[in-house]
């Protein structure tokens, strides 16, 4: 399907008990004994560029606000956005306060998940915005 960016690997749409449409965006990287880096999630361009995710994710919400082409019905904030890998993580990235673990629970592996937190994170993955 055209229009979804980095995140054309899998996408799962379904209905919810309220026949609301929803969706999940999975993008695959087999990366076994490799560890991501700080410098990888900042980076513009690569497998784990957060940049290249959130350009896909804005190409992604069009596709929910077209009025021709590929329409996707629903709302972009009733979907799930998931890079999957086997690529090991910086301790010091890791939050152990994950929270709302549901639809995306068909993933789980016995591994861990790792969800980024504006927060928590901002020193690590947010880049400086002052004159922005």
């Amino acid at each position: 399907m055209k229009g979804l960016g980095a995140f054309d690997d899998v996408v799962v749409e379904y209905s919810d008990d309220n026949c609301s449409k929803k969706h999940i965006f999975l993008q695959l990287k087999s990366k076994v004994k490799q560890k991501i880096t700080v410098q990888q999630l900042l980076a513009e361009k690569g497998d784990f560029s957060l940049r290249k995710y959130y350009d896909s994710y804005i190409q992604v919400e069009k596709n929910f606000n077209c009025s021709e082409g590929v329409k996707m019905d629903g709302s972009i904030d009733e979907s799930l956005f998931i890079l999957y890998t086997d690529a090991d993580v910086p301790h010091d990235l890791i939050s152990h306060k994950v929270t709302d673990i549901g639809e995306e629970e068909f993933i789980m592996t016995g591994g861990s998940v790792l969800q980024f937190n504006e927060e928590e994170h901002k020193d690590r993955i947010c880049p400086n915005t002052e004159n922005s």
